[in-house]
């Protein structure tokens, strides 16, 4: 196989790896929705508990705070 083949077969390669990371949530295979909803259920849930650690944090500050 000549340089410019194997070249040429690595930049198609390279052109659809960087196509696939590109692909928004919204174009993707519809059977793989319940998954990446799950995973954004998921995100919201940790933001979520990580605002109540946080204020839970700032509470226990500001108990101590004023004794």
């Amino acid at each position: 196989m000549s340089i410019q083949k194997k070249s040429l077969i690595s930049n198609l390669n390279a052109t659809k790896k960087a196509n696939v990371a590109n692909t928004p949530l919204a174009d993707a295979t519809p059977g793989t929705t319940g998954v990446k909803t799950a995973k954004m259920a998921k995100m919201a849930k940790m933001a979520k508990m990580a605002k109540m650690a946080k204020m839970a944090k700032m509470a226990k500050l500001a108990k101590v705070a004023d004794f």
